[in-house]
């Protein structure tokens, strides 16, 4: 394959012909001149947007960042509450097998004192029936010493249950004021 290669030395024919006078060349260097002074322009604008979009994508990107960090706090902070509130439900129940517990035994020694009192009761009607010696004013004192005497003997749950239900209502209150 043959490449014909043009002569561009000083014998080389121009394509166009010179300028015919000063005002036409001047007039096409102006017009250079105003395409330059375009290009530049649109350069610079497409600079500027070029920069305003690189300045709208970092802002972007520190909003993304922010609520991102935002989102990790209120995991964590999530997290930590539902670790309280695990905690205070534990509490919640142990108290409340306690207070049970408690209740059972009070209940329990409140039917055994009057189990007892039943018996002494019946005993004593026993013992009243069986003497026809005694009037019923001698065994009515005796009969009062011995109900006040039990009274006294036999400590009362229920302040101290009160008190479980205080703390354990404070706690509560506590947990929820928290959130």
């Amino acid at each position: 394959m043959v490449v014909a290669v043009p002569d561009l030395g000083y014998g080389a024919a121009p394509t166009e012909q010179p300028p015919q006078n000063d005002e036409e060349l001047w007039k096409k260097y102006m017009s250079l001149v105003q395409m330059k002074k375009e290009l530049e322009g649109s350069c610079m604008k497409k600079d500027e947007l070029l920069h305003e979009a690189r300045e709208a994508l970092a802002e972007e990107q520190a909003k993304r960042e922010t609520a991102e960090k935002e989102k990790r706090l209120l995991e964590k902070r999530c997290k930590m509450l539902q670790q309280k509130l695990e905690t205070l439900e534990t509490i919640f129940q142990e108290s409340m097998a306690q207070m049970r517990e408690e209740i059972k035994r009070e209940r329990k020694n409140l039917l055994r004192g009057q189990n007892e009192r039943i018996q002494r009761l019946e005993a004593q009607t026993k013992i009243m029936t069986g003497n026809k010696q005694h009037t019923e004013t001698d065994c009515t004192p005796k009969i009062m010493e011995n109900n006040d005497r039990e009274d006294t003997s036999q400590p009362s749950w229920w302040p101290q249950i009160c008190e479980l239900l205080q703390e354990l209502i404070l706690l509560m209150v506590k947990f929820f004021s928290c959130m």
